[in-house]
């Protein structure tokens, strides 16, 4: 089995490796309160301006980086 993504491969290896993915804590910090974020090129920063996730799409510039519901949001 080949893997190309980088995160693809940790959770590979984690679920091999038989730790509990369910109980990692993840650090993220949330710029803003809209419902969409855009992930900036500093991992572990999200910028949520956006309403729609088309909006945030639209001003994404990097094919690198992916728009996401808002942690915060609740939804």
């Amino acid at each position: 089995m080949r893997y190309e993504n980088s995160s693809q491969n940790a959770v590979f290896t984690a679920l091999i490796g038989g730790i509990s993915l369910a109980h990692a804590e993840v650090s993220v910090y949330v710029a803003g309160k809209g419902k969409y974020c855009k992930e900036t090129a500093a991992s572990g920063y999200l910028d949520c301006f956006y309403a729609s996730l088309d909006t945030c799409q639209k001003h994404n510039k990097s094919p690198n980086l992916r728009c996401v519901a808002n942690p915060n949001s609740g939804t």
